[in-house]
């Protein structure tokens, strides 16, 4: 008698669990950058070199189960996934030194309704209203944390931020144009951004034990996470995918005040606070609606 095979339910926890896992893992992306404790440019090189290597690998490993050849570069869509991609590492790893962690997650919390705008925009796809409010209440607070980030300091770091989750958003979106397969440009956007880096780099200043934390990082967190986000929506509707991604606004800051003290300010928290409850009252309404109307886009795209 042969195993049973797998049924809807079995799928559907699966890709509970494996979307879980990997956005559990995405939630400790900052803390390890912190824990290197070293100045940005030295961080990108670093870290985009690490990500290089492992995205590269991961190409090779998925390549074989695909028939025929697959391209390194997806055309068109695979430059501009590639261009934004490096604009994306850069802006981060600055951002990463220039604001605080919680308002960073806050801000690029952003991406999916930039991708929303942009597919209206560029990809003509029709937008719900609630979707247009779902966009307006969120930039309501991304603007009250980057008001506040006035008086504390944190303004260059909080519009880096919101620069990372426009290009992440620019990523995805040519990615759906062109229907192609985006690691390999994720993987060129890591080694242009480590290239542009070098310039001003010192990777021999950096201690073993950072070098060790960027390789936990970019080596195992990073792309064991984006092969698990990869794999675990397959199995399940955009909506759950997309609160599964609201993990790293609540456990980001968390590992932050746990390891380093730091904790977001009031306004910050504020708008953190708004940003999270647009994103779940709308995954709500989508799983409401059953999944009619065009989901905020939780793909990732991780700098």
């Amino acid at each position: 008698m042969g195993l049973p095979s797998p049924t809807r339910g079995d799928d559907h926890r699966r890709g509970l669990f494996l979307t879980a896992i990997g956005a559990v893992l995405f939630t400790f992306d900052v803390p390890l950058i912190r824990l290197a404790a070293s100045d940005k440019w030295t961080l990108m090189f670093a870290r985009g070199l690490l990500l290089f290597l492992a995205m590269t690998v991961l190409w090779m490993v998925f390549q074989r189960g695909w028939r025929g050849s697959v391209s390194y570069i997806s055309g068109v869509g695979g430059i501009i996934a590639a261009v934004s991609s490096t604009l994306a590492n850069l802006m981060f790893l600055a951002a990463v030194t220039e604001t605080t962690a919680a308002n960073l997650v806050f801000i690029i919390a952003l991406n999916p309704v930039i991708c929303a705008f942009l597919a209206w925009m560029i990809l003509k796809e029709r937008v719900a209203w609630q979707t247009w409010l779902a966009i307006l209440m969120a930039l309501l607070g991304v603007a009250i944390i980057v008001w506040s980030g006035q008086s504390v300091g944190t303004t260059t770091g909080d519009l880096l931020a919101l620069g990372v989750a426009t290009c992440m958003a620019i990523t995805l979106t040519a990615a759906r144009w062109s229907g192609k397969n985006i690691m390999t440009s994720l993987a060129i956007g890591a080694l242009a951004s480590a290239c542009i880096a070098a310039f001003w780099a010192e990777p021999a200043t950096l201690p073993p034990v950072s070098w060790g934390w960027l390789a936990i990082n970019a080596l195992v967190i990073v792309p064991v996470a984006m092969a698990l986000l990869a794999i675990g929506p397959r199995y399940l509707p955009a909506p759950e995918v997309a609160m599964f991604f609201l993990l790293e606004l609540i456990l980001t800051p968390l590992w932050m005040w746990f390891i380093f003290g730091e904790s977001p300010t009031r306004e910050a928290f504020i708008g953190g606070t708004i940003i999270f409850l647009t994103l779940l009252c709308h995954s709500v309404w989508r799983l409401a609606t059953g999944g009619r109307t065009r989901p905020l886009r939780t793909e990732t795209a991780t700098p």
